[in-house]
């Protein structure tokens, strides 16, 4: 009787069949990452606006990025350890609708100085929600599909900055430079206040934690709702055994990852810094080429719209060949950026733009899945977490170098040789990973780890109703 009524919650998960549940969690935390990424990148469509306005320096403004950057690095530690206290989608809800009040109250700013620390503050909730929207899809996702749910939820945040160019062009010489703000505090709010209704908790967590055991029913109830659960089940997790074993930095560099963690770290410093002084530089670069307002938030737009189709398509290659198939693409992408100062017409500006955005966005994507790989079950997501905060180095410094290169008062074209740095640096440490990564783990590291993560046979098996 005890085996009859005792279910793993891990084996459910796997066993799901893709229906309303999946569809509407993938939905929701899609919405959260299109309104964090609208957010972030509001300011930097703002900005040619305020300059005009304000009579300050382009250069003034790399303070003001990278503040709200530094905010989403704080963001991510401190609402990561609220998630895991007080549950997921609480710290999710939190997050969404404090950044969504900084945002709004953004349009009562009248300096530098005030935009600077509203962002900051606003960053703390725009990094907080996505450790925890990438936990709970993670935790909901079979192992079969987690690389894919993970990427669709994160092509929200690249929709919807490059959303921000789009309401941009459309609105701000009507209304001014505030509504940007509007747009996206109002939305974060309305969605922030949705999720408390149906955004779901994650069960895996609620289990592992032996909380609300009439919840954890409620939520397999919608996860599997061709089975029949008895009144007295007993939920169980394969995580509580890793949950009591403590973590030690020192395993991330240890059974033959001394020399390759500190790698990926590079690699992630260095695309974060080409990826967010292009996202938050390039609607003020544009004009420096001779781009009109409008059509340069629409340009740029163009780089979001790249790196959807570029992760999109690059984390299917990643599954096949690891680390290889991200060297490609900052390969590619380091010509690209340079020549986008040198004076080429729109249409082929708009081109390669959108190219850049495949490569660098892409590659970031990529980046993701591979740190995945790298590293096994009992520690990935200290693994793969410390890389993303490590990264955020290259986040926070590639908007504020940007800063500092304007107020140089450099050409325009020096500007974008500057941009493309970071790639080579990506695609030289990216090679070197490949090689460890291939001597270390072996050329079908992929595929068995794939294999290897199958779950098991259902312990106990449950019948339909």
């Amino acid at each position: 009787m005890q085996a009859d009524r005792t279910f793993n919650i891990a084996n459910l998960v796997e066993e799901q069949k893709i229906g309303r549940f999946a569809v509407g969690l993938l939905f929701w935390c899609f919405l959260v990452m299109l309104m964090d990424g609208y957010d972030q990148t509001a300011v930097s469509f703002a900005a040619p606006a305020l300059i005009k306005e304000w009579h300050v320096s382009r250069g003034g403004f790399g303070s003001v990025f990278g503040a709200g950057l530094f905010g989403t690095l704080i963001g991510s530690f401190l609402f990561g350890y609220l998630g895991d206290r007080l549950g997921r989608k609480k710290a999710i809800v939190i997050g969404t609708l404090f950044f969504g009040a900084l945002t709004v109250a953004s349009v009562w700013s009248r300096s530098l100085d005030q935009l600077m620390l509203l962002r900051f503050l606003a960053g703390l909730g725009m990094g907080g929600v996505i450790p925890n929207s990438v936990a709970l899809v993670a935790e909901y996702a079979p192992k079969r599909l987690r690389a894919t749910w993970v990427t669709l939820m994160f092509s929200g945040f690249s929709i919807g900055a490059g959303s921000g160019g789009l309401v941009s062009s459309a609105l701000i010489g009507r209304f001014g430079w505030p509504v940007m703000f509007v747009v996206g505090g109002v939305g974060s709010l309305l969605v922030g206040t949705l999720l408390m209704f149906v955004l779901p908790e994650s069960a895996k967590l609620l289990v592992v934690k032996k909380r609300s055991p009439e919840v954890v029913a409620r939520l397999v109830a919608r996860l599997r709702p061709e089975l029949s659960v008895p009144a007295d089940a007993l939920f169980i997790a394969d995580e509580v055994a890793q949950v009591k074993k403590r973590f030690v930095l020192k395993l991330i560099f240890s059974d033959g990852l001394r020399a390759i963690t500190p790698l990926l770290w590079i690699v992630f410093i260095a695309n974060s810094m080409a990826l967010y002084f292009l996202q938050n530089w390039l609607p003020i670069l544009m004009e420096g080429v001779g781009v009109g307002a409008q059509h340069a938030s629409l340009i740029t737009a163009m780089f979001s719209v790249g790196g959807v189709i570029g992760g999109l398509i690059l984390c299917r290659y990643v599954d096949r060949h690891g680390v290889l198939a991200v060297i490609a693409l900052p390969a590619i992408g380091c010509p690209i950026v340079a020549l986008l100062g040198t004076g080429m017409s729109e249409t082929w500006l708009t081109i390669a733009v959108f190219f850049t955005g495949f490569c660098v966005v892409g590659a970031q994507y990529g980046l993701y899945a591979v740190a995945g790989m790298i590293y096994p079950t009992s520690f990935r997501s200290a693994g793969v977490g410390s890389a993303i905060s490590i990264g955020k180095i290259g986040s926070v410094s590639g908007p504020v170098i940007g800063g500092m290169l304007l107020s140089m008062h450099l050409p325009v074209s020096d500007l974008f040789y500057a941009a493309a740095v970071p790639f080579v640096i990506v695609a030289g440490f990216s090679a070197v990973l490949a090689i460890l990564y291939r001597a270390r783990f072996g050329a079908d590291h992929a595929a068995g780890a794939a294999s290897s993560e199958r779950v098991e046979p259902v312990e106990h098996s449950v019948k339909p109703s």
